[in-house]
């Protein structure tokens, strides 16, 4: 018994294994890459927010929200290349809010597609919807018009003898 209880208070090693390489890269990363690594987690904010975060809301689209933002992030890190791969170029780079907005652009749409367009799908659908019931009563009424009132009692005795 004491074995069973020992076994299941035991962590896995292997939810491990993500947070090492993490760390790993991170410390490579400072090493041999300082400015690379700098805009790169600055750019990364939303997403290590979000995987941090974990919420219902973005569990299932995290993996969209880390591409997005990582294909705003990637120009950038194009441009810091190309102007020289230094601290300073990095710095200049990190004080200009159109770099910002190109960094945090993608996690922007990730965010939108994963809960602006939903909304906006539930909302067109609703429309349809009333306009579909709207349409139903207009022929029910018509229905009523031209064959009378028999027609709703016959209907009404009917589902009241099904139930």
């Amino acid at each position: 018994m004491a074995e069973t209880a020992g076994k299941k208070a035991m962590p896995k090693a292997g939810h491990r294994k993500p947070v090492f390489w993490i760390l790993v890269f991170i410390g490579c990363g400072t090493a041999l890459f300082p400015p690379t690594l700098l805009v790169l987690l600055s750019g990364m904010i939303p997403s290590i927010v979000a995987a941090l975060l974990n919420t219902s809301r973005i569990g299932g689209n995290l993996a969209a929200m880390i591409a997005l933002n990582l294909s705003g992030v990637i120009p950038v890190l194009g441009i810091l290349w190309q102007r020289g791969h230094n601290l300073d170029e990095a710095f200049i780079i990190l004080s200009d809010p159109y770099m910002w907005l190109a960094m945090f652009g993608g996690a922007g749409i990730a965010t939108f597609l994963s809960w602006g367009v939903p909304i906006f799908v539930f909302a067109v659908y609703e429309v349809k919807a009333k306009s579909a019931a709207r349409k139903l009563m207009r022929q029910r009424t018509k229905l009523l018009e031209e064959w009378g009132e028999q027609l709703a009692e016959d209907a009404k005795a009917r589902t009241s003898g099904v139930n």
